[in-house]
């Protein structure tokens, strides 16, 4: 799936649900106020509404930044530390279409690395 950055996917999602997603702008602005742990490699982040992943996208962009940083001599280590970072992540949703699209973009991003 790829991801377009809407706000909203349906008028009934949100009346059904509630379902809004933060923009990009404002998941920066969040995660740079607790940028020492979105840049530690095992520091550990729930998000317990997920949506398609927008936070956990930017936590993994950033943790993977550091992996490259640290880590770009050595084949094993880049690729341990890769999934390390990866595997620091878990989100929640209510609804299995965001969990699926979450998980793709999670693999998809990650595999770019």
């Amino acid at each position: 799936m790829d991801y377009d950055g809407r706000q909203v996917k349906s008028r009934e999602r949100v009346r059904e649900r509630g379902e809004v997603f933060t923009a990009e702008r404002e998941v920066k602005a969040m995660c740079d106020l607790v940028k020492n742990e979105t840049e530690r490699i095992d520091s550990t982040f729930l998000e317990p509404a997920c949506g398609d992943g927008n936070f956990l996208i930017e936590i993994l962009r950033r943790k993977l930044a550091v992996v490259r940083k640290m880590y770009s001599r050595n084949a094993d280590d880049l690729s341990f530390y890769s999934v390390r970072a990866l595997m620091s992540l878990y989100g929640v949703d209510i609804l299995k279409d965001n969990v699926e699209a979450c998980r793709e973009r999670l693999f998809d991003e990650w595999t770019i690395f």
